[in-house]
């Protein structure tokens, strides 16, 4: 059995979910870089560009510019939930104009533990997440 990692945070929107995780280096800019009918990142350059988020725990530093992308048009293809490390406005608007839940202000940085395709809780009710490494 894995080992899970257990890190307590702030909720910014509530909800629970456990998805597989996405994650993003660099910070996430929005509306003016995405393409609202696939759900995915069109900045040229950018490490997720052109990867689905649909169903996944999306995982990045903060959200860059227009951070609220994900309210713009993401419909079915959201991700289950946002983990950030450094929150805005923008970020908890979106969050729940489309009722995702969402993550920030952690006791350690989720970003040190949490690698792409690792299984991740969120658990923004009780201020949690919780990762499952990949095997």
């Amino acid at each position: 059995m894995s080992e899970k990692i257990r890190i307590p945070g702030r909720g910014e929107y509530p909800g629970k979910v456990e998805a597989e995780a996405l994650v993003s280096p660099k910070p996430l800019e929005g509306f003016a870089n995405n393409n609202p009918g696939r759900g995915y990142t069109t900045e040229r350059g950018h490490p997720l560009f052109g990867v689905p988020y649909k169903g996944k725990v999306l995982v990045y530093p903060s959200p860059r510019g227009s951070g609220g992308f994900m309210s713009y048009g993401f419909g079915d293809n959201k991700p289950a939930a946002f983990v950030h490390t450094e929150g805005c406005p923008l970020s908890v608007a979106c969050a729940m104009v489309a009722h995702i839940p969402s993550m920030t202000d952690f006791a350690d940085d989720p970003m040190k533990y949490i690698e792409t395709g690792d299984t991740v809780l969120v658990n923004a009710d009780e201020g949690y997440i919780e990762i499952t490494k990949k095997q």
